[in-house]
């Protein structure tokens, strides 16, 4: 692989990164005539480079510092949002609560919240409370796909056909590769 091939590869998984990882959308930004087959295996290929896969540990390794926070924090708070209980939300009377008396799990699930009153004569006489929670089947489809929930579906593209995919300098790049990993090995 050429260095002007990795830099290209590099601006792809950059798009990955910023556009929720969707390895389609990311290939078929630098390259637009792709068919989202074609660039969902070829975004699979890229990825797999030994490389270009070192890249995404080191550009994965920079955000989780930025952001001091692990991917063990990360899926505990994502397990913690599947599991919200609205309920937590409200008092013993049905009543919702003041935003500090919720849990700090719970209210980590609340994407937002809304108040209005009803004021009738300069009197506020009601006070309407809504809150957006996080969606849990989104968040339980992510959990899904960390825990790998996916991967029977994902494997069962062949490699025949990953491999019929791929261009003829392709095929020679990934032998290539293939042959340098195995020498690697022998070391």
């Amino acid at each position: 692989m050429t260095d002007k091939t990795f830099e290209k590869y590099k601006l792809i998984i950059d798009e990955w990164f910023v556009n929720g990882f969707n390895g389609l959308k990311a290939y078929q930004k630098y390259y637009p005539n792709a068919k989202d087959k074609t660039a969902e295996q070829r975004f699979s290929k890229v990825s797999s480079i030994v490389k270009v896969s070192e890249y995404i540990e080191t550009v994965r390794s920079e955000i989780s510092e930025r952001a001091k926070m692990t991917i063990d924090e990360a899926f505990k708070l994502l397990t913690s949002m599947a599991r919200f209980d609205i309920s937590e939300c409200y008092d013993e009377n049905g009543a919702f609560r003041s935003i500090h008396d919720i849990p700090k799990e719970a209210r980590m699930a609340i994407e937002g919240m809304e108040t209005e009153e009803i004021i009738l004569d300069g009197k506020t006489v009601a006070r309407i409370k809504k809150i957006k929670s996080s969606t849990r089947r989104a968040n339980i489809i992510e959990i899904l796909k960390v825990l790998g929930g996916y991967e029977k579906d994902n494997l069962q593209k062949t490699t025949i056909e990953y491999f019929m995919s791929m261009t003829n300098e392709e095929r020679i790049a990934r032998a290539n590769e293939i042959r340098n990993q195995l020498k690697n090995l022998k070391k």
